[in-house]
């Protein structure tokens, strides 16, 4: 699976690039969708319950496939004034997460995408988790996006000086 900061570049360089043409994309909902992108590995958090003696794989699993992502977003929106727009965003950064991963070699099989209406599971196997390639190139990618991004910002406070 790709890392964190893999997911959060992909998400940001995704939001930005359509920020240039609508307006809705703008930064503070980039962030939702940065966050929504790690929301799957929250189960993640297993591994402290593990360090401290604690089995809660059963009852957290399901948090990393798209049903559970689901939920968790409507959750965590909640707590925002739009909840519409920050479910929606938290939405876009799932999927570029699950996107992420399905393109993935898994070892444990892939993604069940479709659970639970099937249990099938999916995978790509375009680059392997050990391949260090794919986040120095998005990386990259995302550098740039933000340098584009800052030039056309004063660019346009420039012509809006000027008017």
């Amino acid at each position: 699976m790709p890392d964190w900061v893999t997911h959060i570049a992909v998400a940001y360089i995704l939001c930005t690039v359509i920020g240039f043409k609508y307006r809705q994309f703008n930064t503070s909902n980039t962030v939702l969708a940065m966050m929504g992108a790690v929301l799957p590995d929250v189960v993640k958090l297993g591994l402290i319950g593990e360090f401290l003696g604690y089995e809660v794989w059963n009852q957290i699993w399901a948090v990393h496939l798209p049903v559970g992502t689901l939920i968790i977003a409507g959750m965590v929106s909640l707590f925002f004034q739009d909840k519409r727009t920050a479910f929606l965003f938290f939405v876009l950064g799932a999927a570029t997460h699950y996107t992420l991963d399905l393109l993935t070699f898994n070892v444990s099989g892939g993604i069940a995408l479709l659970y639970p209406i099937y249990w099938g599971e999916w995978q790509l196997d375009l680059f392997t988790t050990e391949n260090f390639y794919v986040p120095i190139v998005v990386l990259a990618v995302a550098v740039l996006t933000y340098l584009i991004s800052r030039r056309m910002a004063k660019k346009g406070s420039k012509e809006a000086a000027v008017d």
